[in-house]
């Protein structure tokens, strides 16, 4: 089918570039190249010697996105782009896959209107429509960032947005009194496709109403609703979750510097119509903030204050970059008893099967190992309390650090609340400035550590601390050839509770769990750069995992990437 499908956009693409070419109108063609080539070692630390996980493992791929862009007039635009796959292994066209990576088209109406169809990349607010990646390691070190933006460029995470099929359209409108600017954007997704028998179609519609009243003020609506299609399955009981929102931005120039305000509140509604257990959810939000920006000293201060009620449902915020049912696709299972072998920093940062390209219709599972105090991002409900930042940055040097104070609105399973902190502290410094030297010499550094605590609770105290460190290197030997190295490290460890959830997404019962994780992620290599876009990079990394009542193990992995963009 896959092929099929190929060999129609083939055709299609062929018809249209002929027309384009008698007409002379303007063609391009983008995409994109990779080869991945990887030699693996797992090493498993047991009370028996493990004699039955395979031990070593090679592969890797080679791919090729060639997209045509067609622009048959000046209002019009056109992509279409496909994908060939071979992974290293296949012969003779046995491990070739062909696939449609891309299909849209967009223009103008009346010069006026804008519109988009097919594949659409969106997001509206923090609390509507948004990819937070809460759970992606921040500013990571060249040698696991090469890795990291491939998992970018599969899943097409770009400025928080998600991947979606459907239709967008937006236009404004300019006013000469009273405000200056109205501007629309509404958009239709579809989220999830009928079995015409229990599974009913599930789709997604919003709007944003921005209003620009003055240079200074800005204030918008905006809304997010996502709604079973009644009549696409014999059931006649629909879901329904519907979010609300008001946000506004002002800006005031105070001498030389700059005070921008930034409020967003609103409502959620999540329900079933004729589904007489299924729990009506209702309840708001509010996120305010307020930034000082002072360009003499090159730094910017942001206080804010943060509240978003435990029963706040918004299913366009609330997915999840990562999915925790996935299974690691190295070494998926291990020991003797071929235990589920957990995830690993090297998993999370580099395998793509583990991570959603598209919103997820249902409230996705979180692990309080990488992430307990937002694991939704600005969007997790239940939390409520301050926050505040910091940025600093010049030529030779930046700085960043943030902090948030919050706690629960209500208890889970008791009246006593959880008290969450996160603290996150990014560094980086070019060397070679200090040096006076002409090869870059880069460092970075960086430290986030989350905590909750509780007590007085007969349910059970809370006591769990996790803590990220990495520290990373660029070194140019000679132009364009760097060496790079990096140390990422994780532990988890304390006493906390996780929650049961009903089909009804209602807390059934909670677990005890106690944690004792500690990882370390080496990796070292060599990166040529041919061009801002296209590079090929040698590396070795290595991650070592100890855990609570598991198999200790270790990877060891050596691999070459060449990378390009067009």
């Amino acid at each position: 089918m896959k092929r099929k499908s190929t060999y129609g956009l083939l055709v299609l693409l062929a018809i249209s570039l002929g027309t384009v070419a008698q007409s002379k109108k303007k063609v391009s063609f983008v995409g994109g190249a990779r080869s991945l080539m990887t030699n693996n070692q797992l090493l498993v630390t047991d009370s028996l010697p493990d004699t039955t996980s395979v031990k070593r493992n090679s592969g890797g791929y080679a791919l090729i996105d060639l997209g045509v862009n067609i622009k048959p007039n000046d209002n019009t635009e056109i992509l279409g782009m496909f994908r060939i796959k071979n992974d290293y292994g296949g012969f003779w066209g046995a491990g070739v896959n062909f696939d449609v990576r891309q299909l849209w088209l967009k223009g103008i109406i009346a010069k006026k209107v804008r519109y988009q169809i097919g594949d659409i990349n969106l997001k509206q607010t923090p609390f509507t429509l948004y990819n937070h990646q809460a759970d992606r390691l921040d500013d990571l070190p060249e040698v696991f960032g090469m890795q990291s933006r491939v998992v970018d460029y599969e899943k097409f995470y770009r400025r928080n947005t998600w991947r979606q099929q459907g239709a967008n359209v937006d236009f404004a409108l300019n006013f000469s009194k009273y405000v200056k600017e109205v501007n629309f954007n509404g958009y239709m997704l579809r989220l999830g496709a009928s079995n015409f028998a229990s599974i009913p179609d599930r789709l997604m519609g919003g709007a944003t109403v921005g209003v620009q009243i003055t240079d200074d003020l800005y204030v918008g609506y905006n809304r997010a609703s996502v709604f079973d299609v009644k009549g696409t399955v014999a059931d006649s009981n629909t879901f329904h979750n519907n979010v609300n929102t008001i946000n506004a931005k002002y800006t005031k120039a105070i001498n030389k510097n700059t005070l921008t305000v930034r409020a967003e509140a609103g409502k959620s509604l999540s329900c079933q119509t004729f589904d007489t257990l299924a729990p009506e959810l209702t309840d708001y939000f509010i996120n305010a903030s307020a930034s000082f920006e002072v360009p003499k000293i090159k730094t910017t201060f942001t206080l804010g204050y943060l509240n978003v009620g435990p029963d706040f449902r918004s299913i366009g915020a609330q997915s999840k970059a990562i999915n925790y049912g996935n299974r690691p696709v190295l070494y998926g299972r291990y020991t003797n008893a071929q235990a589920a072998r957990s995830l690993s920093l090297l998993d999370v940062i580099a395998d793509d099967g583990l991570y959603n390209r598209s919103i997820n219709p249902q409230m996705a599972q979180y692990n309080q190992g990488y992430n307990i105090v937002m694991p939704f991002g600005m969007a997790t409900f239940n939390r409520n309390g301050i926050y505040a930042r910091v940025a600093h940055k010049t030529e030779n040097y930046s700085v960043r650090a943030e902090t948030y104070l919050l706690s629960e609105i209500r208890g889970m399973g008791t009246t006593a609340l959880r008290n969450m902190a996160q603290h996150k502290l990014n560094a980086s410094v070019n060397l070679n400035n200090y040096l006076k030297t002409k090869n870059k010499f880069k460092m970075h550094a960086g430290l986030n550590i989350q905590t909750s605590k509780r007590t007085g609770a007969s349910l059970g105290n809370v006591d769990f601390k996790r803590n990220i460190i990495t520290a990373g290197l660029q070194y140019e030997l000679f132009k364009n050839m760097e060496i790079l190295g990096g140390l990422t490290m994780l532990s988890a460890k304390g006493t906390e509770f996780t929650e049961d959830r009903n089909d009804y997404e209602e807390v059934t019962y909670f677990n005890q769990t106690n944690y004792d994780n500690q990882q370390r992620l080496l990796g070292g290599g060599l990166k040529y750069n041919f061009t801002d876009k296209i590079y090929l990079s040698a590396y070795y990394q290595s991650i070592q995992n100890q855990l609570a009542n598991q198999a200790d193990y270790t990877i060891n992995q050596f691999g070459i990437l060449y990378n390009m963009t067009f």
